[in-house]
């Protein structure tokens, strides 16, 4: 019986000797785009990605290490009116589900949705008008809130710092209304308050506030509501933050911190969460219409030159103490980013990720907090 340190070892080997040897490599690739007529133009972007995914947070049952594939698709229309210019924007997350034969026992039955993955996921899909400094943007986009300069290499966010994947949502659905005049941006959105579309009549209130130059960055930003969810089972999501980023030569420096409330409204099972249940336990009910809280943020470095990239990030969160044996401990998280360019468009990347121990619950006692990602991207 081959032992799965071993196997780890060996892929290990192979992924750098591929990636010491890989200036053999050359396919072609360019950024596609072509001209309609003379006021539309058209252009596509595509990323093809290959991995293997080894996350040792998870105590499974070979679930803990996997291949697997996915790939971006991002269509762009720009069309020249006589007042402005409209914008269509699409982009489209394809994803590699999971083998339906999955342990569900009784302890494991309440994560077993974490592991439900939709093949196309509609990330962006927006309309955008123009008209001078001003932008109004109706759909599904970009969170407008903090300023995010992290380098991903995962669909499922596996590789952001705590804040990004836990707390923030990195896509909202709704209308955005920016304006930027010279250095200042002004944003203000309307939003489901949840990714996709709601059952909730309630929607919230997002808003930045910044300063931006060639090489650097900093603003505030505050998202708002009474809750995400229909109203028996609605979830807190609010969080006020500021970001800065500095530019210096082949180096970047950003930072996110945020003010977080979450948790519950009402009393509510936390067997019953049917949607997706949080590893950190951020989807407990701590007192009745009284949010839980919570201070993070983290530090990013960045290294890049044309054939390398290095990123660092180090967080921390610390989360309000309610007595809750798995959810008090603060969280600390380490990643490091790893991306080599083998050719044009072609990339190897391995990512790390760390974790400080702390209390767990049976079902995951032969856990280990950390993780790693290693694979091939080729991009147009």
């Amino acid at each position: 019986m081959i032992k799965k340190k071993n196997v780890m070892r060996f892929i290990l080997f192979l992924w750098l000797c591929v990636v010491i040897s890989g200036a053999g490599f050359s396919p072609l690739c360019g950024e596609v785009s072509f001209k309609v007529n003379d006021t539309t133009h058209i252009g596509i972007e595509a990323l093809f990605r290959a991995h293997m995914l080894n996350d040792q947070r998870i105590q499974w049952s070979g679930l803990e290490t996997t291949f697997g594939v996915e790939a971006v698709f991002t269509t762009t229309i720009q069309k020249k009116l006589k007042w402005g210019t409209l914008g269509v924007s699409t982009q489209l997350f394809i994803n590699q589900p999971f083998n339906k034969n999955i342990l569900a026992d009784e302890s494991r039955q309440k994560y077993l949705q974490n592991f439900e993955r939709d093949t196309v996921e509609v990330k962006q899909l927006y309309i955008r008008l123009t008209r001078g400094n001003f932008t109004v943007s109706l759909g599904k986009h970009l969170s407008i809130f903090g300023n995010d300069c992290t380098v991903g290499f995962s669909n499922a966010f596996f590789d952001y710092p705590f804040i990004r994947n836990e707390a923030i949502l990195n896509f909202e659905t709704g209308l955005v209304v920016s304006y930027t005049p010279g250095i200042f941006t002004f944003d203000i959105a309307v939003v489901n308050g949840s990714e996709n579309m709601d059952t909730n009549s309630s929607k919230g209130g997002m808003v930045r506030i910044g300063l931006k130059g060639k090489n650097w960055g900093l603003g505030i930003s505050a998202k708002a509501q009474d809750g995400i969810g229909s109203e028996w089972q609605k979830q807190y999501k609010n969080h006020a933050g500021v970001d800065v980023m500095f530019k210096i030569g082949a180096f970047r420096i950003a930072s996110e911190v945020i003010y977080d409330e979450y948790g519950f409204h009402r009393q509510y099972e936390i067997d019953d969460v049917f949607w997706g249940r949080s590893y950190y336990y951020r989807d407990i009910f701590y007192k009745h219409k009284t949010p839980i809280t919570g201070i993070g943020g983290y530090l990013d470095l960045q290294y890049e030159t044309a054939k390398f990239f290095l990123e660092v990030n180090y967080g921390e969160y610390y989360p309000k103490e309610i007595g809750h044996l798995y959810h008090d401990d603060p969280i600390k998280r380490a990643i490091v980013k790893l991306r080599l360019k083998l050719a044009t468009g072609f990339h190897a990347f391995a990512v790390g990720l760390f974790e400080n121990e702390r209390e767990k619950e049976p079902l995951f006692k032969g856990a280990s907090d950390y993780g790693f990602l290693l694979g091939f991207q080729y991009s147009l």
